[in-house]
């Protein structure tokens, strides 16, 4: 069979966060660094995907008011013109069209924007839901729970393992536990490159680098093999990562590429 190719990806905008180096990878120092939190809409024959839906949009107006003290440690910078609606407006498309939302995973910067999408198929990593609702006491404030109370009754699939959303390798899931219990991977095949999305698995690029993981991981060690097998992808395949969270990822790569 053919390998399968997606159409385009376009990187949106969201929410700019400012959080110490040192939160973002063991071995970081005090750097302040401004962090960006995109969405990643995947053109397909079949259908546009949606990787990851950025900060809620309640934020802007009043980040204490709805993230908590959090807000107080992460100052954002965001505009009501980069919201998620109107980025898939930006590109062509309506929030209606877009047919599977994959989720990283559950954590306040990744699960803002999902009510944006009630007619989606919603893929998440296995374990992942129920954290999100009831997540370790220490870990709590990384989690909003009224992102998910409204999405309920969503169309929503758990996934514990690999899945081919097409069946023809142009998107495909890789379950990559650790950073959350359901944490996961996007692996792209467009027509000149492949890129890996691989959500919080990592966060900057000397940690793929270090295979340094989080503080806040919830597994270390199962963190450290999704690292290394996002560091595969990269060194074996050629594939190109694109890591969310790096400023420089987003400063260097195209935002649009088909």
């Amino acid at each position: 069979m053919a390998e399968g190719k997606a159409r385009k990806m376009w990187a949106l905008p969201g929410a700019e966060i400012t959080a110490p180096a040192s939160l973002m990878m063991h071995g970081g120092d005090d750097t302040l660094l401004h962090c960006p939190c995109p969405s990643f809409l995947i053109e397909h024959a079949k259908g546009l995907v949606l990787f990851d839906t950025g900060c809620n949009p309640k934020i802007i107006d009043d980040a204490v008011g709805y993230w908590g003290e959090v807000a107080t440690h992460l100052p954002v910078k965001w505009s009501k013109a980069d919201t998620l609606d109107k980025q898939i407006e930006g590109v062509g498309y309506k929030p209606s069209d877009v047919k599977y939302v994959v989720l990283s995973h559950s954590h306040l910067d990744h699960s803002g924007g999902l009510t944006y999408f009630p007619k989606a198929k919603f893929l998440v990593g296995a374990g992942e839901l129920r954290y999100a609702y009831w997540p370790d006491p220490d870990r709590r404030w990384a989690f909003i729970l009224n992102d998910y109370l409204p999405t309920r009754g969503y169309d929503w699939q758990e996934l514990n393992g690999d899945f081919d959303l097409f069946g023809d390798g142009a998107v495909q899931f890789l379950y990559t536990p650790g950073h959350t219990p359901g944490e996961c991977t996007l692996v792209v095949n467009l027509s000149n490159r492949k890129i890996v999305l691989p959500g919080d698995t990592v966060h900057l690029r000397a940690a793929l680098d270090k295979e340094a993981t989080m503080p806040v991981d919830v597994d270390p060690i199962a963190a450290t093999y999704s690292l290394k097998r996002v560091k595969a992808l990269r060194d074996i395949t050629g594939a190109t990562v694109w890591i969310s969270h790096d400023p420089e990822d987003w400063k260097e790569h195209p935002h649009r590429i088909e």
